[in-house]
């Protein structure tokens, strides 16, 4: 696999301001439409721009590090115009027609940094089941992009007033291809020849700078595992002033051993015994904040199940879900002579036969079916 470190020429700890001139140097020189004809160019050009993409962003550029690249196409390729042309060389280059506008304009400048929005960022809290009920507080290390503090954003500061080095002072910008001249105003400027203002040398003319940081994040009772939570302007800072990106946090709740959950309300299974059962009984059911009796009737079966109310989870309107719990019979293993007696005892005095009509039901069914 090509490394992109070494296909632009950059050390691994380039920041993005590097990372752009080397592209850019490289894509002057690579840029099909001034390597007509050449399969080769064409397809560094596209392994360039596919390296300078995924190294300029923040996320993919740490998951290329980490080895998850993920199989790209090679990007379009964006094409370029120019402003003005000079045919006193080639007087037969009129009639040719060429789209100049659509095909040159690299040729003369690469296009200027403009001002745009950050990236958002995605970052993980994992918090135990007991949290959701009360919510939680995590601390998050960030690695982003912040608003160059020698700029404060804007990319260039103040200078007194100097030659244009992009036209040397002349206010145009002139490039040849074969016989043509091709001439504009500058566009870094405006044709004046001269500035005032010089690109910020801490970011490069970016007008963002990487840093680290922690961010304090509360996280509100009653979320469900996987839930996004989206923190404004919290990612990246713009390039030149441009607004901050948003920050969503990935928010993992981890299981707990006897609840489930099913929206705001909690499922939980609580054994009872055969004589509970049958006779009837005050059984103790756990809740999330303690026990609590519940009224188990005579002949309570296997599957039953009791609500309680407001014993689940919190909503962000401040109620809660319910808490349903179902009973389980255990049935005990028989191991002596009396407590088979007992037993048998009691199937004398109740001969019910709860599967007597199982036979019959299902026949009729079947019938029915094949008529």
């Amino acid at each position: 696999m090509t490394d992109f470190y070494e296909l632009l020429g950059v050390r691994r700890s380039a920041g993005v301001a590097e990372l752009r001139r080397a592209y850019r140097k490289l894509a002057r020189l690579l840029h099909p439409d001034l390597n007509p004809g050449d399969p080769a160019a064409a397809e560094r050009y596209g392994a360039v721009t596919e390296a300078f993409e995924v190294l300029r962003d923040t996320q993919r550029r740490a998951a290329y590090d980490r080895g998850e690249r993920r199989a790209k196409a090679p990007p379009p390729v964006v094409p370029v115009g120019f402003e003005g042309f000079d045919f006193s060389t080639a007087p037969h280059a009129a009639a040719a027609g060429a789209p100049f506008r659509e095909l040159f304009d690299a040729v003369l400048r690469p296009p200027s940094m403009e001002s745009a929005r950050g990236e958002d960022l995605e970052a993980r809290a994992r918090i135990s089941f007991d949290e959701v009920l009360r919510g939680a507080e995590r601390r998050i290390q960030l690695l982003r992009h912040d608003r160059c503090p020698a700029c404060q954003g804007a990319g260039d500061v103040a200078s007194a007033p100097f030659p244009c080095p992009a036209c040397q002072g002349s206010g145009r910008i002139r490039a040849r291809r074969g016989h043509m001249i091709f001439s504009r105003a500058c566009g870094d400027c405006a044709g004046q020849g001269q500035l005032s203002r010089r690109r910020c040398g801490r970011c490069e003319g970016e007008g963002r700078v990487m840093r680290s940081e922690w961010l304090d994040v509360r996280i509100p009772p009653g979320v469900e595992d996987g839930a996004r939570m989206r923190l404004p302007e919290s990612g990246n800072a713009g390039r030149r002033g441009g607004a901050f990106g948003d920050l969503q946090l990935v928010v993992e709740v981890e299981p707990h051993p006897f609840y489930r959950r099913a929206g705001e309300d909690l499922h939980c299974t609580v054994p009872v015994t055969m004589v509970e059962a049958a006779l009837g009984a005050h059984v103790e059911a756990p809740t999330l904040e303690g026990s609590v009796a519940i009224e188990v009737p005579a002949g309570t079966q296997t599957g039953q199940r009791f609500r309680l109310r407001k014993r689940g989870v919190p909503r962000p309107d401040g109620s809660r879900g319910d808490l349903w719990v179902e009973l389980r019979v255990v049935i005990p293993a028989v191991t002596d002579a009396r407590a088979r007696g007992l037993l048998e005892e009691v199937a004398r005095l109740h001969p019910d036969d709860p599967r007597k009509d199982l036979v019959s039901s299902a026949s009729s069914g079947g019938a029915q079916r094949r008529g």
